[in-house]
């Protein structure tokens, strides 16, 4: 699996917004993979403290959009 890893010069001459949406990308782009894996049929079996979890993690998902369009608009 490949990992970016950010540069911190690089990251220090974006502005703070920039940063901040970068990051917030990245959070967005993992709670949408864990959905994804949710939604797997090859995963239906994950257990009853996983799907505990699902609706936070959509919750999470959804807060997050709602700020990125906060901060792009």
């Amino acid at each position: 699996m490949f990992t970016e890893v950010s540069d911190p010069f690089l990251d220090l001459r974006m502005p703070l917004q920039e940063r901040v949406v970068d990051k917030l990308a990245d959070m967005l782009y993992a709670s949408d993979m864990i959905l994804d894996m949710f939604r797997d049929e090859r995963t239906r079996d994950f257990g009853r403290d996983l799907k505990d979890v699902e609706p936070s993690v959509r919750r999470v998902y959804d807060e997050i959009n709602e700020l990125m369009k906060q901060l792009t608009d």
